[in-house]
């Protein structure tokens, strides 16, 4: 359970993000979306991080074709392409591991060309003592040309001869993620060289997993929003990096109920620092101040979706960074305030957040397989304006000599109506919510250090 100090609710600082309302219709599924890319080919998708790690270190050459969807294996999340297998691994600063395929493959195998050789055999190849194999010719201008033991790993057999993965007879040698073949066909062309279809064994080997080569649909852009917090404090910025990342790359399966809180570590321990917040009218200090931010964008971006909102709870206060949109936020205050929502669709959908610090924004996109579901937005339709108080001024013994902060930019109080239509291709309804906001006036707030008066007419908080 999550105390008061951990979570904070109501927080305000920064600038207000952008998102569009009028008309939020889920995106038509393409062959990219920017994050996700459709192969008809093969007719997979490759997405979010694996994308990125596909791209950057060789693309179709070095990997092949995806041939499943991401699926779970044994609690790691893999993909299999057509000459490797990626792993999701997020303690690795990559985020994504290749499988030592090779080694996988050729366990057991006793031919002279996998024993190890004990020494080096001074005969101009290279010697790796690490795996007891020699690299040369061809093979090793190819190697180190590609990035060699980050991508290949170490030699684990020295050439020999077996069929490619085009059935012929070739000259072939292993290394711990590849196998490398040679195309004399081919020579002094790009395509000498090719990579075995290590990824095809090994799914063969795997009926189990056979489902996850099913052909799948294109995976789109559901739903997106970004919100602002530029002017934020160092502990805030922190907080929204560390909250944003809980929820980058998590999958909600159909009919699953998806909590902001609960799951989810906001302690010290987990990095979460004590900032500023608001509580009572006063001053106070909270572990995770920051954390509405990252609870109003993921609401917006849900939204967009058009997925059901569970449960919604607004702020008590107009916050100046969400303000754009009036009665769209959404708080957190754990464990009597949550933000829930269900993924109301067949299909899973996929969580990816950014934080851009320099430019001081969060943003949540949703991805999943659309079914043509659009979003219409009313409103927000704003009544019963009533404007805020004396301002209020409250000493800090921690802050610098001469040195004042505005915590809080006063705001009317009001009453808010948005509603949000989600309409199914057939014309059925699929969600229809109501969001009723009431906000109270809230009066600008500051704090002084040593030094500071302030000035006339305002409320003045000594301790």
């Amino acid at each position: 359970m999550l105390s008061r100090r951990r979570i904070l609710k109501g927080v305000v600082a920064g600038t207000a993000g952008l998102i569009p309302l009028a008309h939020a219709d889920a995106r038509t599924p393409s062959q990219s979306t920017g994050t996700q890319i459709f192969f008809p080919e093969t007719s997979h998708n490759i997405g979010f991080k694996f994308r990125q790690h596909f791209e950057r270190n060789g693309g179709l050459e070095i990997f092949g074709l995806p041939i499943t969807e991401v699926v779970s294996d044994n609690g790691l999340l893999v993909q299999y392409f057509e000459r490797a297998r990626f792993e999701l691994r997020p303690d690795l600063s990559t985020g994504v591991a290749l499988s030592l395929l090779g080694t996988e493959l050729t366990f057991g195998r006793s031919e002279p060309e996998f024993q190890w050789v004990s020494a080096n055999p001074n005969n101009g190849r290279q010697y790796f003592p690490e795996s007891g194999h020699t690299l040369g010719g061809a093979f090793s201008e190819f190697w180190q040309r590609k990035n060699g033991l980050v991508t290949f790993g170490y030699p684990i057999s020295e050439e020999l001869t077996e069929p490619g993965a085009d059935g012929v007879l070739r000259t072939v040698q292993y290394f711990q993620r590849a196998r490398f073949e040679f195309h004399p066909e081919e020579a002094f062309t790009p395509s000498s060289i090719l990579l075995g279809h290590l990824g095809r064994q090994a799914l063969e080997r795997r009926p189990d997993l056979a489902y996850a080569a099913t052909p799948a649909t294109p995976i789109a852009l559901l739903g997106r929003a970004t919100t602002g917090f530029r002017g934020s404090s160092y502990e805030r910025r922190t907080n929204v990096q560390r909250a944003s990342a809980l929820f980058d790359g998590v999958t909600v399966d159909p009919g699953q109920e998806y909590s902001f809180v609960d799951g989810h570590d906001f302690s010290e321990a987990a990095g979460f620092v004590e900032g500023y917040a608001i509580v009572s009218g006063k001053l106070d200090r909270v572990i995770g101040g920051g954390l509405c931010q990252v609870s109003t964008t993921m609401f917006r971006a849900v939204a967009n979706a058009g997925l059901q909102i569970t449960r919604r709870i607004a702020h008590t206060y107009v916050v100046y960074f969400y303000e754009n949109v009036p009665g769209f936020d959404a708080t957190v205050f754990s464990p009597q305030l949550d933000f829930r929502w269900r993924n109301d669709m067949t299909t899973p959908v996929t969580i990816i957040t950014n934080v851009d610090v320099p430019a001081g924004t969060v943003t949540f996109e949703i991805f999943g397989t659309s079914d043509g579901r659009s979003i219409q937005y009313q409103g927000p339709a704003v009544r019963n304006k009533v404007q805020p108080g004396l301002a209020t001024w409250q000493f800090d013994e921690k802050l610098a000599p001469g040195q004042k902060t505005q915590l809080v930019h006063g705001r009317p109080g009001m009453n808010v109506t948005f509603i949000r239509t989600v309409t199914m291709p057939d014309g059925w309804i699929a969600n229809y919510d109501r969001f009723d906001t009431h906000y109270r006036p809230w009066a600008d707030f500051w704090t002084f250090g040593p030094g500071v008066i302030p000035p006339a007419g305002v409320i003045v908080i000594k301790a």
